[in-house]
């Protein structure tokens, strides 16, 4: 972001946070780095002001971010009503995603603030800070600091960090400008630990992951042009394997790393709800996955979104696929003309 100064969505959200003494952070259910690393850094700054704070999540900390320092805080959504002045739901373009419980948990609360990056963000809350250009909801946040005035503790600078390198692929994706460069180098100058952090992101797997990983690479499935590669994990593979929902984070990148591949979906059942969960990724600037997944309800962004769908698994695949096909033929009819 080249004029944080005078970033108008920045306003409205300082005055708010200067303006009220108790507040709830949470993010979307089954979190990522960002949505951890966002609730954590901002928590914190939020206590740096002298407010009151609540980090929770309705899934929790997953076990592979178990590492960074402070996510102790974060909390499971309890049971009983929490009792603060402002909900911030950061890293969540649609308010259901926050989870049913957490929902109820946060029923009494008068005021909802929204700081987001999802371009297909429903644009909830009283007051809203979504930046679609932005490449994690940490670098909104980070700017947003700087804004503030903020002094970024080494909390908060590790949070920052695992929230931009998670969600730029470990700055490979198409978000990851000069810019972003230049914010990972600051936090880098303040003293994160790149190799710990690395290390903790991307080299520790556990085995129970690697077996998921095999079950992916022996059930992928590949359309016959080689554009198109899906994999369904039914509930009987991870009984048999006894995964937890966080190992499966990561499994759509090895059906988007085939070579050739324009577009990949992971489809995974989940036993308390009917729906299948499908992510969506997309390696070509023409096919956008956020509008493939608006179709039926869902949402994220151009090369990344997600999606859940009513019915047995294989025939979601079957209509995921089909409106998979239908980009990719939009595409190759243009190339044609």
């Amino acid at each position: 972001m080249e004029d944080w100064k005078h970033c108008p969505e920045f306003a409205p959200l300082a005055d708010l946070f200067r303006r009220h003494d108790s507040f709830a952070v949470i993010a979307h259910v089954h979190p990522d780095g960002d949505a951890i690393g966002s609730t954590l850094a901002l928590g914190e700054a939020l206590k740096q002001m002298g407010k009151k704070v609540v980090m929770m999540n309705e899934d929790g900390v997953p076990s592979n971010l178990a590492f960074m320092p402070g996510v102790e805080n974060i909390i499971p959504t309890p049971d009983e009503p929490v009792d603060v002045e402002v909900a911030v739901s950061v890293d969540n373009g649609a308010f259901k995603r926050l989870g049913e419980r957490s929902l109820k948990a946060l029923a009494g609360v008068k005021v909802w603030a929204n700081i987001d990056h999802h371009q297909t963000n429903e644009l909830f809350g009283d007051v809203q800070c979504v930046l679609p250009d932005e490449c994690a909801t940490g670098a909104v946040l980070y700017y947003f600091f700087k804004y503030l005035g903020v002094p970024i503790t080494p909390v908060m600078r590790d949070a920052l960090y695992v929230a931009v390198s998670t969600d730029t692929g470990s700055f490979q994706y198409q978000m990851t400008t000069a810019a972003v460069m230049e914010l990972a180098a600051d936090l880098i100058r303040m003293g994160v630990d790149v190799q710990d952090i690395n290390r903790q992101l991307y080299q520790e797997k556990p085995w129970v992951k690697m077996q998921l990983m095999r079950e992916a690479l022996n059930g992928m499935r590949l359309t016959p042009d080689g554009r198109i590669c899906t994999f369904c994990l039914t509930n009987e593979a991870k009984a048999r394997i006894g995964s937890r929902p966080e190992d499966t984070e990561g499994l759509i990148d090895l059906l988007r790393s085939v070579q050739g591949v324009w577009l990949a979906a992971y489809l995974e059942e989940a036993a308390d709800d009917p729906r299948i969960r499908i992510s969506l990724r997309s390696k070509t600037p023409e096919i956008s996955v956020a509008e493939l997944a608006s179709r039926f309800g869902g949402g994220g962004h151009a090369m990344a979104a997600g999606v859940r769908i009513r019915g047995p698994i294989e025939e979601v695949r079957l209509t995921i696929l089909k409106a998979m096909q239908e980009e990719v033929e939009r595409v190759l009819q243009q190339q044609i003309s």
